[in-house]
C-alpha cells in the first residue's frame, strides 16, 4: 500500500471517529433507546441462531466502507451537527456496493481490492458486501436485444477478474439485482449460462457467500406476480445449486414480513426440486413503511416508482423510508414480527442487509441529500448507538 493510500485511510478513520463523537450526543436525544441494541453488527459480531448454525454472516463484524466509491460517505463525513446525526443513520451502517459494466474488465480487480481494504480497515475478518450488476444488456434493454458475442466474452473476463480481487475475503455477494428481467430476454439460455457461471465462480471462493436475486415478495416475473414456484424456477436457471441462497427486495419496498414468508415458500419449492435447504437475505434499507409496488407513489409526476415518494411524517403511507438496521438477528422481538415470521427467520434468514439504495436518485445515482435527510427523519427505527462493545 502506498504512503498516500495509507494517509487517506487514516484521514477517513479520523473523520469517522469525529463524526461518531459529534453524533453520539444528538442520537442519545433523538431516538427511543428501548428499540435499539446496545451495539450493531458493524460494531460487534452477532451469533447465529441455533436453527441456522452455518450462517456465514454471523460471528463476524460487518465492514463499513468510507471513501470515494460510495455516494453517501462523502456527504456524511463533510456534514456537521444535526445534519450529520441524521446522515449517520445511513453513513455509519454497512451497505452493499454495486458493481457493473461501468467498471472496465481491466479495472474491476484493483477497484474491488481498494474497496475491501477500506471496508475492512485493517481487520481481514470483517465481512464485505457487493452486488454484481454486470449483465449487459439488463432490465428493459435486455427484453429488447440479445447479448453480443463480445459482451459475453467480456462478462466472463470481468467475473474472473472480480473473483481474483475478492480472493479469500469474507464476502457477501448479491448476484444480479432485478433478476426477474431474465424472463423477458430473447436469449434466456445464454444469459442463464452466464449468470450460472458467475454464481459458480464466486461461490467457489473460500469465504464468499452468493445470494442470487429472486425479485421481491410482490414480484418474480413482469406481469405475472410472485408465484414462489416461478421464483424457484428463476433461481434454478441462475446457479442456485452453487449459491448459499437468494436475495429479496433489492429494488421493491415490500418489507421483511412479506419477504420472510415468501422466501420460506421459495425455500420449500427448491427443497422439493432437490436443491437442499437454501437461505435468504432481505433488503431492509427502504422498507420502513412496507408498500407493494403497485401501490407506491413516485416522488414526482415525471418520476418512476424506482424514485419513490419519501415519507415526510411518521404516519404517511405509500412512501419510502429507512427500515430495520442491518443485522444477523432477523428474529429479534424489537422488529415487531409475528411469532410465525420470527420462527421462519431463525431458520432461513441469514440477515437483514442494506443492498437497496433509496437515498440515490432512481435507486442508482446520484446521491440526493434531501431524500436522505427526509428518510432519516421519518424512519421508525433509531439511529445507530455509538457505544463501544
Amino acid at each position: 500500500m502506498s504512503v498516500r493510500s495509507l494517509g487517506l485511510r487514516r484521514t477517513v478513520t479520523c473523520l469517522v471517529a469525529l463524526a461518531c463523537a459529534s453524533y453520539a450526543v444528538a442520537a442519545a436525544q433523538a431516538d427511543p433507546p428501548a428499540l435499539a441494541p446496545s451495539t450493531e453488527v458493524w460494531q460487534q459480531a452477532e451469533a447465529p441462531y441455533d436453527e441456522n448454525p452455518s450462517n456465514p454472516l454471523a460471528n463476524r463484524v460487518w465492514g463499513v466502507y468510507q471513501g470515494p466509491q460510495d455516494q453517501v460517505s462523502g456527504p456524511f463525513l463533510a456534514s456537521r451537527g444535526k445534519k450529520q446525526a441524521l446522515l449517520a443513520k445511513i453513513g455509519l451502517r454497512p451497505r452493499t456496493k454495486w458493481y457493473g459494466a461501468f467498471v472496465p474488465d481491466n479495472g474491476i480487480r484493483t477497484t474491488v481490492q481498494s474497496y475491501i481494504a477500506s471496508a475492512q480497515a485493517g481487520d481481514p475478518e470483517k465481512l464485505v458486501q457487493i452486488a454484481v450488476f454486470r449483465m449487459k444488456p439488463w432490465e428493459q434493454e435486455a427484453c429488447d436485444r440479445r447479448s453480443t458475442p463480445r459482451e459475453k466474452r467480456s462478462y466472463k473476463r470481468w467475473i474472473g477478474e472480480l473473483a481474483a480481487g475478492i480472493a479469500d475475503t469474507p464476502m457477501l455477494v448479491v448476484m444480479q439485482p432485478d433478476g426477474p428481467f431474465l424472463w423477458c430476454t430473447p436469449d434466456k439460455a445464454a444469459k442463464s449460462r452466464l449468470l450460472t457461471y458467475a454464481t459458480q465462480t464466486l461461490s467457489s471462493l473460500p469465504r464468499t457467500s452468493v445470494y442470487v436475486d429472486a425479485g421481491a415478495a410482490d414480484w418474480c416475473e413482469n406481469g405475472r406476480g410472485n408465484d414462489p414456484e416461478r421464483c424457484a424456477q428463476l433461481l434454478m436457471r441462475t446457479g442456485i445449486e452453487y449459491a448459499r441462497g437468494f436475495a429479496l427486495d433489492s429494488t421493491h419496498y415490500t418489507g421483511p414480513a412479506d419477504n420472510i414468508a415468501h422466501g420460506a415458500q421459495i425455500v420449500s419449492a427448491l427443497q422439493r426440486a432437490g436443491y437442499g435447504t437454501k437461505h435468504v437475505i432481505v433488503d431492509t434499507a427502504k422498507s420502513g413503511r412496507p408498500t407493494m409496488w403497485n401501490e407506491m407513489i413516485p416522488d414526482g409526476k415525471k418520476d418512476l416508482k424506482n424514485n419513490a415518494r419519501v415519507c415526510r411524517t411518521a404516519t404517511q403511507t405509500r412512501c419510502v423510508t429507512l427500515g430495520i438496521p442491518p443485522t444477523v438477528h432477523s428474529a429479534d422481538p424489537r422488529w415487531g414480527l409475528s411469532d410465525g415470521d420470527r420462527a421462519l427467520a431463525r431458520r432461513y434468514v441469514d440477515g437483514f442487509v442494506w443492498f437497496g439504495r433509496p437515498w440515490l436518485y432512481n435507486q442508482a445515482d446520484p446521491f440526493v441529500m434531501k431524500r436522505a435527510l427526509t428518510m432519516a427523519r421519518s424512519t421508525p427505527w433509531p439511529g445507530p448507538l455509538l457505544t463501544n462493545p
